[in-house]
């Protein structure tokens, strides 16, 4: 899947992710919220905002399934 569609499709998607992948998605999101807002990496408050969002996204659907943490 191109990496846009991952971006559009991003709350779509998550009922239909399988564990693993929602995990993997977890923690690109946790990754890029870190960047968005970090000293030397151009900093973007916006960008941090939705990321931090898509990320509460992904740990919603886990605890709605009731995935306990690793």
């Amino acid at each position: 899947m191109p990496r846009w569609k991952l971006y559009d499709n991003w709350y779509a998607d998550l009922p239909g992710l399988t564990v693993a992948q929602l995990r993997e998605r977890r923690e690109f999101a946790a990754g890029r919220a870190e960047q968005a807002v970090a000293r030397g990496m151009g900093r973007s408050p916006k960008s941090g905002r939705e990321w931090r969002r898509k990320l509460r996204a992904v740990e919603e659907e886990l605890v709605r399934r009731g995935v306990e943490e690793e």
